[in-house]
């Protein structure tokens, strides 16, 4: 597919929130938008990969396509929206192997998915696939539900708004004309794009990596500002990790300066207020997506003592942040470092034991060991 922009239109002083990577989450994108008060006259801009890796991609895209007939709402295309695309559409040889086999795929490593979703709503069993079959799956599927598919298939890959740019992946120039029908995947699935030194005279938005991987020395999951070279990359790792979040980042007007820029976000965890104050201690050991290799030792209470493969250091880690791929083991990016905390302060509690809890503060992931109240366990 060819690049193709879209000008975002926005009055002085028009709000606009933007937000990335829904991924099948619809409860945390409905809930977000609550959190943010948002209504018709905001605009809304989403910057890809609407779909998979959550439980409601189809009901996602449906509530979008619903959303953008009475709103302002502005979409980019996303790596994911447009691979799902290509396996459902694909006609060269060897595509319904390969359907099979992404289905095959999906169903082992996710359990839930776009396709998936609208296999399950026509009572069609995708373990009962063939490549026989196949073909004759995907034109049903192509007929059932042309209005989601060709709503997906003509996202625009780049959103302009003057002072600032949207696309899901990241660009190398915001010279945008110069971009315009190069072939957009290179765009959309652009990893790691914040450490390949790029700056720019507007501002750049993007999604697609999370940003917890920019940050080595503490897990923080809100949007990254990178004001010297004007980037900004709002991932939160919805659906991909075990404490992710949906994150969202609030203009007051199309021209804003990026230090005018609010952030937000909605993981839908449950929350506690700490009763005693506790110190920040940094981590012993910080387990991320490259280096993610464990090999579990002993468990108790659904906390595990791994030892990490590559630096032989040993770490309790609770189970919800183990998932085994090809029959190794990994973590979900995870660390030990303790929160600093104030009486007061509220916590969204990813796991918890007898000894305290795994949780955020304002997007900070890390131990909280003091007392708590319960508000919504």
């Amino acid at each position: 597919m060819k690049t193709t922009i879209q000008k975002i239109h926005a009055k002085p002083g028009q709000r606009i929130i933007a937000i990335s990577d829904i991924h099948g989450h619809l409860d945390n994108l409905v809930h977000l938008l609550k959190k943010l008060n948002y209504g018709k006259t905001d605009i809304l801009v989403l910057v890809g990969d609407l779909v998979d890796k959550g439980p409601d991609s189809l009901q996602t895209v449906r509530y979008l396509m619903d959303l953008s007939s009475k709103n302002q709402v502005y979409i980019s295309q996303g790596n994911v929206d447009e691979h799902r695309m290509h396996i459902l559409c694909d006609t060269t040889e060897g595509s319904d192997e390969r359907f099979c086999d992404f289905l095959d795929w999906q169903e082992t490593r996710w359990g839930c998915g776009l396709l998936l979703d609208m296999l399950s709503e026509l009572k069609i069993s995708a373990t009962s696939l063939t490549v026989g079959t196949a073909n004759s799956c995907r034109k049903l599927l192509l007929e059932r539900y042309a209005p989601e598919i060709d709503f997906l298939r003509h996202l625009p890959t780049i959103l302009d708004m003057d002072s600032y740019i949207f696309v899901h992946g990241g660009i190398p120039t915001d010279d945008l004309k110069t971009l315009a029908e190069t072939d957009q995947s290179q765009w959309l699935k652009n990893d790691n794009f914040l450490e390949k030194g790029y700056s720019f005279s507007k501002c750049v938005v993007v999604g697609h990596w999370p940003v917890t991987l920019y940050r080595p020395k503490e897990n923080d999951l809100k949007p990254f500002f990178e004001y010297d070279r004007k980037i900004i990359c709002i991932d939160g790792g919805c659906g991909l990790q075990t404490a992710g979040q949906l994150n969202a980042i609030v203009f007051p007007d199309k021209d804003a300066a990026m230090e005018e820029i609010e952030k937000d976000f909605y993981d839908g965890f449950p929350v506690v207020t700490a009763l005693e104050p506790q110190k920040k201690k940094p981590f012993s050991l910080y387990i991320q997506f490259f280096d993610s290799q464990v090999e579990r030792m002993e468990e108790q209470e659904n906390i595990v003592l791994c030892r990490h493969l590559s630096s032989g250091k040993k770490m309790w880690i609770p189970s919800c942040f183990l998932y085994q791929s090809d029959e190794i083991w990994h973590v979900d990016n995870y660390c030990d470092a303790l929160l600093e905390v104030k009486a007061g302060d509220n916590i969204s509690v990813v796991y918890r034991n007898a000894a305290g809890c795994y949780g955020k503060i304002n997007g900070l992931a890390g131990w909280y060991y003091g007392g708590i109240q319960n508000d919504s366990i």
